[in-house]
């Protein structure tokens, strides 16, 4: 089985991946896949974009290998996209291989070559989770605990239940103002049917 992985696709989808320059967040990428290894014992080739400037530069790509990673650099006019594409049609054996992108438009390209497809979810969090989870860190953004203030709250909101309801003549008054705006609607739309 190889895993083949769109680069800037996986890039983008978590911020731990973020960096000033595109070379620092390749090389968390590669990081990310070295450490946690979420391809199990796979192969992994990652594509990445690397448009040229110069629409007259020959369409296709090169190969090089980073930290021990198969990289391939899309080069002229040609996408990552279109070499991920072209990769799965020109294998001996696209069924061996694991599409791992968010981009719906390759989905469908590939769609009937035999390719498996996986979302990049389940790439990073599902694979990796065995190796991450005594420390998370790859949550796609940290949420805030909030647990001991709902904590607070909610005791709160029980002592109030216990305690005898006591009106003010101020709210009282409110009550009696105020009108039940679902009632008014219902009795609205039963005068329309009419």
């Amino acid at each position: 089985m190889e895993y083949l992985i769109d680069g800037y696709n996986v890039i983008k989808f978590s911020e731990m991946f973020s960096a000033r320059t595109l070379e620092q967040q390749r090389d968390k990428l590669i990081d990310f896949i070295l450490k946690y290894n979420p391809q199990g014992h796979n192969k992994i080739t990652i594509v990445f974009d690397c448009r040229s400037s110069n629409p007259f530069e020959s369409d296709g790509y090169t190969t090089t290998t980073i930290k021990g990673i198969k990289t391939i650099f899309s080069e002229g006019q040609k996408s990552a996209d279109d070499v991920i594409v072209d990769y799965v049609e020109n294998s001996a054996k696209p069924y061996n291989i694991t599409v791992v992108t968010n981009d719906k438009g390759i989905f469908r390209r590939i769609g009937g070559k035999g390719a498996k497809k996986m979302a990049v979810a389940e790439f990073i969090y599902n694979r990796a989770k065995e190796q991450t989870r005594p420390t998370n860190i790859i949550r796609m953004k940290q949420k805030d605990d909030f647990s001991a203030i709902s904590r607070e709250l909610s005791d709160l909101w029980l002592e109030d239940d216990n305690q005898p309801k006591k009106e003010n003549k101020k709210q009282k008054k409110n009550k009696d103002t105020e009108f039940d705006i679902t009632a008014e609607l219902s009795d609205l739309w039963l005068k329309e049917e009419k």
